[in-house]
């Protein structure tokens, strides 16, 4: 059973400019899981799972740990967000820890599930693709502008070519 934002693009935008064959390819070679409130899905600084993951109901917050304790929340995922796709580039310990926030159910495609649709939709591994890319192209944008807000840049100073930056008290 498809969920509606994986019937249009728009509210789900890892299917976008995909065909209703190929979005089907990839339906059908996901895991699908639920959670409970509370539950991790990912956990910072661990390495498994190692996949792409889709929201597909419910809500979750992404959460990374700070050196003096605590968490700092990094963002609300609605239905249609992806996260750890970035193991699949690069892959390494997780950035951040994602929590179900509500009730959820999650599409799961592990880098052998991708190699396969590779094989055997060409077309719509490399769609998938470019569409997580320009979804990760989003992401690190919005943290540029984040980053900018905790981390002003000085002005280049007159006559001189190099800018300073300011930096974080330690």
């Amino acid at each position: 059973m498809t969920t509606p934002c994986e019937q249009n693009y728009q509210l789900c935008p890892i299917f976008r400019t995909m065909s209703p064959e190929e979005r089907q390819h990839v339906l059908q070679l996901a895991d699908y899981q639920n959670f409970r409130i509370g539950s991790s899905i990912i956990r910072e600084k661990a390495t498994v799972p190692s996949g792409l993951w889709m929201l597909r109901s419910g809500q979750c917050e992404v959460v990374c740990s700070l050196n003096s304790g605590g968490e700092q929340q990094m963002a609300f995922l609605n239905p249609g967000a992806i996260f750890g796709e970035m193991s699949l580039f690069a892959p390494g310990p997780h950035s951040a820890t994602v929590r179900a926030v509500t009730e959820c159910e999650l599409m799961f495609l592990s880098a052998e599930k991708i190699e396969l649709l590779q094989s055997t939709d060409l077309v719509a591994a490399l769609k998938l693709t470019k569409n997580m890319g320009r979804m990760m192209a989003g992401k690190l944008r919005r943290m540029d502008y984040y980053k900018f807000d905790l981390f002003p840049v000085s002005p280049v100073i007159s006559g001189n070519s190099e800018a300073t930056v300011s930096t974080p008290a330690e």
